[in-house]
Parts: structure tokens; sequence; C-alpha cells
């Protein structure tokens, strides 16, 4: 007659069966928390990335803005300093006319021809320095308006440069932490799969298979001794 599953042998195999399910359970549970870390952190990556976008949209429009206004701000100076350079040459020939003016009276009132001699050449000698002078200040205002005309070429191009390498810098940011969003879920993957064969291989190592885990014995075949009748002698 074979023999029942003691209480204590129960015990223990229950208690191993018990304790190879719970391993294999949370062997389970660590692989989908391995799993969902990778998509986790592939979504905080691709919102980095957006932001990053974002900023640097802002952050162009911005230079193009402050470099347009910067460029209106200095054809604005330009024109003041043309316009002041104006004044100093018209100032220049009023002077000249109320100095040869003032030379001819001189001469008309000392009864002399002054359109001639001395008077003459004095009024030739104002004449020829403030036209000089005249020149210069023409020159120096066409010096300004093609210099300040650069100067504001030049900064108005730094703005755009300076926003379009801003933008592709951005995009560049972004598609690594795009792949490197990829890269963190293929990650998640193969330590969920890694995981996964952990609990498999140590539910298969340590679960009891052939342990009677429920108490229940086979039936014996030995005949069962009928005490119900009484013995007769």
């Amino acid at each position: 007659m074979a023999e029942p599953t003691s209480l204590g042998e129960n015990s223990a195999a229950q208690s191993m069966a018990l304790g190879s399910a719970a391993g294999f359970i949370s062997g389970i549970g660590a692989a989908y928390a391995q799993q969902a870390a990778g998509f986790y952190q592939q979504a905080g990556l691709a919102i980095q990335a957006q932001e990053n976008l974002r900023m640097a949209g802002l952050r162009a429009d911005k230079a193009v803005e402050y470099g347009e206004a910067a460029f209106q701000r200095n054809l604005k100076k330009i024109e003041y300093e043309t316009i002041n350079y104006k004044i100093q040459a018209n100032t220049l020939m009023k002077g000249l006319r109320e100095a040869n003016a003032s030379a001819l009276a001189r001469g008309y009132a000392s009864g002399v021809v002054a359109t001639q001699g001395s008077i003459a050449g004095i009024r030739g000698v104002n004449v020829r320095e403030v036209y000089q002078d005249v020149g210069i200040s023409d020159l120096n205002a066409l010096t300004a308006r093609i210099l300040g005309l650069e100067d504001a070429t030049t900064m108005l191009k730094s703005s755009y440069d300076m926003a379009f390498y801003e933008r592709e810098a951005a995009i560049v940011n972004a598609s690594t932490l795009q792949r490197a969003g990829k890269i963190a879920t293929k990650t998640g993957g193969l330590l969920a799969g890694a995981e996964l064969s952990k609990a498999a291989t140590g539910f298969a190592t340590t679960f009891p298979y052939g342990a009677d885990i429920f108490g229940s014995s086979k039936p014996s075949n030995a005949p069962v001794e009928n005490r119900s009748r009484p013995e007769t002698f």
C-alpha cells in the first residue's frame, strides 16, 4: 500500500510552489515595468524635442524681429546723418553768400569797382574754400550712407543667419532625442525579455513538480477490512 504524503512534506511543497509562482509573477511585473520605463523615457524625450523646437522657433522669430528693428533704426540714423551733412553744406553756402555780400558792400563803400581787383580776389578765395568744404561735407554724407547701409545690411543678415542656425540646431537636437527615444524603447524591450527569461528560469528550477502539492494521494488497491460484522468463532 502507498504511503500518503505527510503534512510536513505537503506544506514544504506548497511553500516552494507558492514561492516559485510569486517569483514568476514578480518577474513578469518587472518585465512590464522595464518595458513601460522605455516607453516613458521615449515619451519624455519626444516632449523635450517638441519643446526645444518650439523655443528655437521663438528665439529665431525674436532674432529676426530684433534684426529688422535694428535695420530700420540704422536706416533712420543714416537719414539723420545725411540731413545733418546737407544742413552743414547749406550753412557753408549761406556763410559764403554773406561773406561775398559783405565784401561787395565794403568795396562799393570805398568807391572801388567791387567786381575787380582785390575785392574780386577775396570773393574768389571765399568761393574756392567754401566749395572745398561743401565737397567734403557731401563726401561725408555719401560715405555715411554707404557705410551705414553696409552695417545695417550686415546686422540684418546676421539676424537671419542666427535664426536659421537656431532652427537647424533645434531640428538636429530633436532628431537626436527621437533616436534616443527609439533606443530607450528597444532597450526596455530587451530588459523586459531578460526579466521574463530570468523569471521563467527561476520558476522552472524551483517549482516542485514531483510533489503532491494539494495533499492528494493515490487510493490504495488493498482490500479494506470490513469490521462492521461481528467476528464468529
